[in-house]
C-alpha cells in the first residue's frame, strides 16, 4: 500500500497540486452527479435512448481543463465571491457549448430539455458545495495547500498569521515569521536558511513605503524561491478589494472598482430583493403565520416586535422581527444588571448575553435558526432594507462605528450579512464593525450570492446564534 506521504510526494514530483486534485475531483462529481440522477429521474418516466447523452457526459468530463483557465486549481483559493463566479460560467459555458452542438446540428428535439435544463441547474448549485464539502474534510491534512513563510512581524503580518492558522482551506499555512529585513546581506541570510528549510514555500513580501528596505526585497527572495505574493501598501485596509491588473504602457497597475458608485449594481441588487421575496412568499407566509401561533400560545404578548434602527444615509427605520422574549424585557434586563456584574459586562462589550433570561422557550428556536428575521421581509419590499448588508444598528452603536459608520450609511442594512455567516455572537464587536466596513466596501452581486449561500446553510446548524 502506498501511505498519503508518499503519493503526496508524488503528485507534488509530477508538477500537481494535491490540492488541486482534490478540487478537481469535486468538480467532476458536480459535472458528472447531477446529470446523471436527472437522467435516472427522466428514464423512470418514459424511454430515454443512453446513447444519444454519451457524447454529453464526455464533454462534461473536460470541465476542469476549462476550470483551469478561469484559475479554479491554483494554490491559493479565489475569493469566495470570485470563485461562484467562475464556477457559474463555468456550468453556463458548458452547458452553453451542448445548447449550441444541439442547434447546429439540428437534432435538439429528440433530447430532453428536462435533463438539460435541470442538468445545468444542479450542477450550477453542485460545484460550489462539493468544493466547500471538500475543503471541510480536507483542509486540515497537512498535505493541503503550501506552507508560507511571513517577511513581516508587524500588527498586519501577526494578524495575517492568526486569520491563516484558522482558515487553512485558503490553499497557505504559515510556518515561519521574520522580521522584515533591514539589509540585503540580512535578507540573504534569512531567505537561503528559510529556503533550506522550506523549499516549497510560498513567501510573503509587505510593501511599507515609509519603511522602504535600501534593496528590492522581492527581487531577493525571487532569487530562493519560485512563489512569491506581494502585499501592497494598502493590503492591511479593507477599503480596496476588486482589482484588476492593467498595463499603462511600461507600467503595470492595479484597477480598483468600487461598485458601490455603480448606480447600475444598484439596481440589480434591489430588482434581486424583491424578486426573491415575492417568490417566496407563497412558502414564507403560511410558515409565518404557524410561528405566530406558536409564540402566541407559548407567552403572552404581541406576535411581532418593531424597533427603531438606522438605515442608509442615516434615516431612522422600524424593523419588525417576531417576538423572542417576554413582554416586559427591559425591566427583566435591567434587574438582571444590577445583580450580575458579568453579565452587565456582556452587555456593555456585546450589547448580547448568550443566556439571556429575556428570551422565551420558543424564542430560542427562533434566534437559533434566526427564524425571528422572517417579518423584515416586509422592510424588504418597502426598500427599508435589502436581503442582505450590514447589521441594522441603533443610534447608541454610532459611537463604536467610528469613522466607519460614514460607510455604513451609504447602502442598506441587511437581514443577513458577513457578520451573520461568520460567527455572529461569537465575535468580538470590534469584529462586527470589521466584517461590515469590509462588506461595504468590497461589495458585489457575486458577494450576496455567496452570503445568501452561507446564509441557508448557518441557519440550519444554529453556529453562532443566541
Amino acid at each position: 500500500m502506498t501511505s498519503p506521504g508518499r503519493l503526496t510526494a508524488f503528485v507534488r514530483r509530477a508538477g500537481f497540486s494535491p490540492q488541486g486534485i482534490v478540487l478537481c475531483l469535486a468538480d467532476l462529481l458536480a459535472l458528472i452527479g447531477p446529470i446523471t440522477l436527472i437522467f435516472a429521474v427522466r428514464a423512470t418516466f418514459g424511454d430515454v435512448n443512453s446513447e444519444l447523452y454519451l457524447w454529453i457526459f464526455s464533454l462534461l468530463l473536460l470541465g476542469p481543463l476549462l476550470g483551469v483557465s478561469f484559475g479554479l486549481y491554483q494554490t491559493i483559493s479565489m475569493p469566495p465571491p470570485s470563485e461562484i463566479k467562475a464556477l457559474f460560467l463555468l456550468a453556463t459555458l458548458l452547458y452553453g457549448v451542448i445548447l449550441v452542438a444541439l442547434f447546429l446540428s439540428q437534432t435538439g428535439k429528440i433530447y430532453s430539455r428536462f435533463i438539460i435544463t435541470g442538468g445545468w441547474l444542479t450542477t450550477v448549485f453542485a460545484l460550489p458545495v462539493l468544493r466547500s464539502a471538500a475543503r471541510r474534510l480536507f483542509a486540515e491534512k497537512s498535505w493541503w495547500g503550501r506552507p508560507l513563510l511571513i517577511l513581516d512581524k508587524s500588527y498586519f503580518g501577526r494578524n495575517l498569521w492568526n486569520y491563516l492558522k484558522r482558515h487553512p482551506e485558503n490553499g497557505l499555512t504559515p510556518v515561519n515569521i521574520y522580521v522584515l529585513p533591514a539589509d540585503a546581506a540580512t535578507a540573504r541570510e534569512i531567505l537561503a536558511a528559510a529556503a533550506e528549510r522550506y523549499p516549497h514555500a510560498v513567501v510573503l513580501v509587505p510593501h511599507i513605503p515609509a519603511q522602504t528596505p535600501a534593496f528590492d526585497i522581492v527581487k531577493e527572495a525571487g532569487r530562493w524561491f519560485s512563489d512569491i505574493v506581494a502585499a501592497p501598501a494598502f493590503c492591511g485596509s479593507p477599503d480596496v478589494y476588486w482589482l484588476t491588473i492593467c498595463d499603462l504602457g511600461v507600467t503595470p497597475a492595479l484597477w480598483i472598482r468600487q461598485n458601490l458608485s455603480d448606480k447600475r449594481r444598484l439596481f440589480v441588487k434591489r430588482c434581486i430583493d424583491v424578486v426573491i421575496c415575492l417568490m417566496g412568499m407563497p412558502v414564507l407566509v403560511p410558515f409565518g403565520l404557524i410561528l405566530a401561533c406558536a409564540i402566541k400560545l407559548d407567552s403572552r404578548g404581541p406576535v411581532l416586535y418593531r424597533h427603531k434602527r438606522l438605515g442608509r444615509d442615516g434615516r431612522e427605520i422600524w424593523i419588525h422581527k417576531f417576538r423572542t422574549m417576554v413582554t416586559n424585557a427591559d425591566t427583566t434586563l435591567k434587574s438582571c444588571l444590577e445583580k450580575d456584574a458579568a453579565l452587565r459586562r456582556e452587555w456593555e462589550n456585546f450589547h448580547k448575553i448568550k443566556n439571556d433570561p429575556r428570551v422565551t422557550r420558543v424564542g430560542v428556536f427562533l434566534r437559533k435558526t434566526s427564524m425571528d428575521e422572517l417579518p423584515q421581509l416586509i422592510n424588504v419590499l418597502t426598500g427599508g432594507m435589502s436581503l442582505v448588508g450590514p447589521r441594522p444598528i441603533v443610534a447608541a452603536e454610532i459611537k463604536k462605528y467610528g469613522a466607519v459608520y460614514a460607510e455604513y450609511c451609504r447602502v442598506r442594512p441587511g437581514i443577513t450579512g458577513l457578520w451573520q455567516i461568520s460567527g455572529r455572537n461569537n465575535t468580538s464587536y470590534g469584529e462586527r464593525v470589521a466584517y461590515d466596513h469590509y462588506y461595504i466596501c468590497n461589495w458585489s452581486l457575486w458577494m450576496d450570492v455567496w452570503i445568501l449561500a452561507r446564509t441557508v446553510s448557518v441557519s440550519l446548524t444554529g453556529y453562532g446564534a443566541y
